[in-house]
């Protein structure tokens, strides 16, 4: 009797397997033979599950966007320090996230002249404006936001950093970069609530 595929299970492997491709040997390297060589799956196998380039592609933004969502659905907490974690959750801090983000990156550059990956760009930013428009709406919720902000700018502004951040650690590692991220968002988070010096 043939042994039933966990389908999630695979997807899961193909999907590692996808982010260590685009981060060792980049963009180029990301075709369905190489990914089943890398993931241990028969190429065939694999072609059908992914037709087309654009289908793998698109899989691999779609692991990255439930992997990401996964890891801050399971964040407790609330007000500042839950706003902080979340932040943090965003940035490549740590290997699965920094190759996330390099994947992330590699792909993202497809979608400048890719229509058919741009829905998927699009919808990465979108999720990281959510995350900041929830962020500035719990301090709002927990009275930790000062009196007459604007959420919507300033769930702007959480996102431009968050972004700019993100691209500084990827270009600038540093040992440090827990604390420093953690310490530069801090800041931004105190500013937000009236209590930066």
């Amino acid at each position: 009797m043939p042994r039933l595929i966990d389908h999630d299970e695979r997807n899961e492997v193909i999907a590692r397997a996808a982010i260590r491709v685009l981060t060792r040997d980049g963009l180029a390297a990301l075709s369905v033979r190489n990914l089943a060589a890398e993931a241990g799956i028969a190429t065939a196998s694999l072609r059908r599950a992914f037709p087309t380039q654009d289908a793998l592609r698109q899989f691999c933004f779609d692991q990255i966007r439930d992997a990401v969502a996964t890891r801050i659905a399971a964040l407790s907490g609330e007000g500042t320090s839950l706003v902080l974690a979340v932040l943090l959750e965003l940035l490549p801090l740590d290997a699965t996230r920094r190759a996330e983000f390099v994947a992330q990156l590699q792909l993202g550059s497809l979608a400048l002249t890719d229509a058919t990956l741009q829905p998927s760009v699009i919808n990465l930013s979108a999720d990281v404006r959510r995350a900041c428009t929830s962020a500035v709406a719990e301090l709002a919720r927990c009275d930790a936001l000062a009196a007459g902000s604007d959420e919507a700018l300033e769930a702007e502004r959480l996102h431009a950093l968050l972004d700019g951040l993100a691209l500084q650690l990827l270009w600038e590692p540093r040992a440090d970069a827990a604390e420093y991220a953690s310490r530069i968002l801090t800041r931004h988070l105190d500013s937000l609530t009236g209590r930066s010096g």
